[in-house]
């Protein structure tokens, strides 16, 4: 098989007479038929490697055959779209056939499900303390910027116009940091100690990047946000990492943008032969996403973080965009149709980057509503454990408040097929939080008349025991905060997190 030429510089492009020759479907290489998909596969030494090559017609029968049943009842035109996707993905999972093909269809019968574990002692909590909106934010309406954050005994929330650290015993304000102007986006998490933020003089400028040191409290720096011909622009919609040092914003709009966290100077970015614009860290492994065309195919790279050695790459198909990641030991993928807010299906890849199952999230339907296109870490209320992914159902069903009542499932990685559902009982909402001690920890919504709880669900077969069972003084507030909030579990606490809002006057509450 013919080569494709050498890649462009990192965000370059080919000199015009390459062009043509490394396009997947145009002049220069034979036109990639109806149907053929690409597969991942080890990154080799010709880097993203030549087009993909065609799959014969008893492959894309068995493909449609496996995925047919994927198409939702009574979708019309949006069916038949469905059906070529699902079909489209489908032959994915045969091309990965020739390739340790057996990882694709389902697991050993001798390598077994999660274990059973026992369920701890229910106890009462004890509302331990709440924290009121910061003045700051209480003229333009409170907007959460991140997950919380936890170092040096703090529970640490960045808002729009400050970054506050609350001790997480007291809850009284350890530090704060404010926010030059107004902040945009945050990093997704603070790595070694470090977040960072875009900010701007208001909250549509967002040409600004500052650091923040949340084990001390301090500012470290705060610098424009500029191209390489000097120009500067609004980044809400970049995507922000922390690896090694080194802070990068990345977005389809040209080269990453890469600073040093210690004092704020320009770096070059990685060079990955195409442009990154986002990239998810894990515990030893990151996955990049980079396009070497504008609105051209979409890459998955894994990659080592401390020397960025690709390990494997993933060719998405046409048409669609990786919009979230849910994990990266193991790869989970969100993707969906370029121009559709709306997911269309999760995504697993093996550690040889070789799609293993593909699970539709109209076949739940699952509930994918707290996750944000340009965010690549929004799903906040998905929870991934080993070989299994556990989500919210997405139900009609409401109760008197308004809320629907909903199940949690189990998935299987490996198969993409249900291990459990557990409907749990009650007329109240669920969200998965957190594992503990190897069971699910799922929260149970309050009510206007009765107070909410943490639910341990043993991951063999779902079933629930009361983990902790929150106070009813406190009833009201709660069920205020969880209708528009987060929950999170860290050591031993729970706590409510308000998201957004101009009638909340609390913002988080900590129970233990």
């Amino acid at each position: 098989m013919t080569q494709p030429p050498p890649l462009p510089p990192h965000g370059g492009e080919l000199p015009p007479q390459d062009r043509a020759a490394t396009r997947l479907d145009g002049p220069g290489t034979p036109p990639t038929p109806p149907g053929a998909v690409p597969t991942g596969g080890p990154a080799g030494a010709s880097g993203f490697g030549p087009a993909p090559q065609p799959f014969g017609p008893a492959a894309a029968a068995v493909a449609s055959a496996a995925t047919v049943t994927a198409r939702p009842p009574g979708q019309g035109g949006n069916g038949k779209r469905r059906k070529a996707l699902a079909i489209g993905l489908g032959l994915l999972l045969v091309a990965g056939a020739g390739t340790g093909g057996w990882l694709l269809w389902g697991r050993s019968g001798n390598d077994p499900a999660p274990k059973s574990k026992g369920p701890a002692r229910a106890v009462g909590a004890t509302l331990d303390w709440m924290a009121p909106v910061p003045d700051a934010d209480k003229e333009h309406g409170l907007k959460q910027m991140a997950p919380l954050w936890f170092a040096k005994g703090n529970a640490i929330m960045a808002t729009s116009k400050a970054v506050t650290a609350y001790n997480t015993e007291t809850g009284k304000p350890s530090w704060t940091v404010p926010v030059p102007g107004y902040a945009c986006k945050t990093s997704p998490k603070a790595v070694d100690g470090i977040a960072a933020i875009i900010h701007g003089k208001d909250q549509y400028a967002c040409d600004m990047l500052m650091a923040v040191d949340v084990e001390h409290g301090r500012a470290l720096w705060s610098k424009q946000l500029t191209n390489e011909r000097g120009l500067s622009g609004p980044h809400d919609g970049s995507s922000i990492s922390i690896d090694r040092g080194l802070i990068s914003v990345a977005d389809t709009g040209g080269p990453p943008k890469v600073f040093a966290v210690g004092n704020g100077e320009r770096q070059k970015p990685r060079d990955y032969g195409c442009r990154e614009y986002g990239a998810v860290a894990g515990r030893s492994r990151q996955l990049v996403l980079a396009q070497c065309q504008p609105f051209g195919r979409i890459f998955v790279m894994n990659t080592q973080p401390k020397s960025d050695l690709e390990k494997w790459i993933w060719k998405v198909p046409d048409g669609l965009t990786v919009q979230n990641i849910l994990s990266v030991e193991p790869a989970l993928l969100v993707v969906g149709r370029e121009n559709d807010s709306d997911p269309s299906d999760l995504v697993s890849l093996d550690d040889k980057g070789h799609l293993r199952s593909l699970i539709s999230i109209s076949a739940g339907p699952y509930d994918f509503s707290d996750c944000w296109k340009t965010e690549l870490t929004s799903c906040h209320s998905a929870v991934v454990d080993g070989d299994t992914v556990y989500l919210p159902m997405k139900s009609a069903d409401m109760n008197v408040d308004g809320v629907n009542v909903n199940a949690i499932v189990a998935i299987d990685l490996i198969t993409g097929k249900k291990r459990w559902t557990a409907p749990l009982g009650g007329n109240r909402g669920n969200r998965p939080v957190a594992m503990h001690e190897g069971r699910l920890l799922v929260y149970q919504q309050a009510t206007k008349d009765e107070s909410g709880k943490l639910l341990s669900l043993d991951p063999a077969d779902g079933k629930p025991a009361d983990f902790m069972r929150l106070p009813q003084e406190s009833n009201e507030q709660e069920f205020s905060l969880a209708r528009s909030g987060s929950a999170y579990f860290h050591d031993g606490r729970f706590y409510l997190v308000v998201n957004e809002g101009l009638m909340h006057s609390t913002m988080m509450m900590s129970f233990h």
